[in-house]
């Protein structure tokens, strides 16, 4: 049986992330992320251009608490710390797997080379509810490269998968989850269709980045910088692309836990919220030193 969708998203008014990038917000831990946790948060820096400059354009510092942020670079340069002592430099088709537990400070910018000689940035953010067993564990993080991706084609000439975290067809992505889930970036070839299996009674969200897909119980077609909910229902999901198309799906075991938050401070209590703030105030989440 298909997966229903609940409801499509278009993209919100765009806003700015600091210096580096600017970004459509689809949802938040405030409103449909109560409904599909534990993804609490999807956003999209859609393809932008970057002028050569003679500085690192920033995100500014940010307090973490109580989750994982899972970022996919599509395309440009990006570097990324934190006050764990984690940092990392990114390229087009890489993955920055980050988990926040009892709190940090994170930080990301352009590279070096994407700052020097210019080009584009395109990148999707995730944000990935910690249970609540997990919310005080220490920080830890995973930068997967895209050579380690396993790109897979897909049934009938339909298109290729990249398997990021869980499994297709016997293959494993090679992030390492703290909940059950899938997260599968998905090119599709026009006029094609594909029917992927998911796990009953798990949320899905779909999120297009280019092209035009139809999927069976939603009269119109899906466009680009949308957004798909879908249910709990069902055991997988008919796509149909009318042009080529670029996608990101996510798939994930439900976590039903009360969500409590301020800004990146994602905890189960009011209390809980309260000490992450007393927390940040007194710097026990850590430094981010002056970069030249």
């Amino acid at each position: 049986m298909e997966k229903k969708v609940i409801g499509v998203t278009r993209a919100p008014t765009i806003q700015s992330v600091g210096q580096a990038y600017q970004e459509h917000v689809f949802f938040n831990y405030r409103g449909l992320g109560r409904q599909a946790n534990p993804a609490i948060l999807a956003s999209y820096a859609p393809a932008q251009n970057v002028a050569p400059a003679g500085t690192q354009p920033s995100t500014g510092a940010r307090a973490h608490s109580g989750f994982e942020c899972v970022t996919l670079l599509l395309q440009g340069q990006l570097e990324a710390r934190d006050s764990a002592g984690h940092a990392h430099t990114l390229a087009a088709g890489d993955v920055l797997w980050s988990g926040a537990g009892r709190g940090l400070l994170c930080e990301q910018r352009h590279g070096a080379d994407l700052a020097r000689e210019g080009g584009t940035l395109e990148l999707i953010n995730f944000w990935i509810n910690l249970p609540a067993a997990c919310k005080a564990t220490d920080p830890h993080c995973q930068h997967l490269d895209a050579a380690s991706l396993p790109e897979l084609p897909l049934p009938g000439d339909a298109g290729s998968m990249r398997v990021i975290a869980g499994e297709w067809q016997e293959q494993l992505g090679p992030a390492e989850t703290v909940t059950p889930l899938q997260l599968w970036d998905l090119r599709l070839r026009a006029g094609r269709s594909v029917k992927l299996p998911l796990p009953l009674r798990w949320y899905g969200l779909l999120l297009v980045l280019q092209g035009r897909v139809r999927l069976s119980f939603w009269q119109q077609a899906i466009d680009a910088r949308q957004l798909v909910l879908l249910d709990g229902g069902g055991d997988e999901l008919a796509i149909e692309a009318d042009h080529d198309t670029r996608a990101v799906l996510l798939c994930s075991q439900p976590l039903d836990e009360p969500i409590v938050g301020a800004d990146a401070l994602v905890l189960n209590t009011e209390e809980q919220l309260a000490q992450a703030q007393r927390d940040v105030q007194s710097g026990a989440f850590g430094t981010l030193p002056d970069v030249a």
